[in-house]
């Protein structure tokens, strides 16, 4: 049996835009190699995980910001 798509949070975007700003103010403040993606979390106030989710890596982060 199929399950039905879950719809998107109405929060997704919101999350997109926290994770996208903080990670541009400590990619410019670090660089790409010195920026972890467990302090942009912290700085976005998002779950790790957040970041896969909505990006699909660190990289993918980076090329998106």
């Amino acid at each position: 049996m199929k399950k039905a798509a879950r719809a998107p949070r109405p929060d997704g975007e919101a999350t997109r835009a926290r994770i996208l700003e903080a990670a541009g103010e400590l990619f410019a403040a670090h660089g790409y190699a010195e920026a972890a993606s467990k302090a942009i979390a912290a700085r976005a106030e998002v779950d790790l995980a957040s970041i896969n989710y909505h990006f699909g890596s660190r990289s993918g982060l980076y090329q998106a910001v």
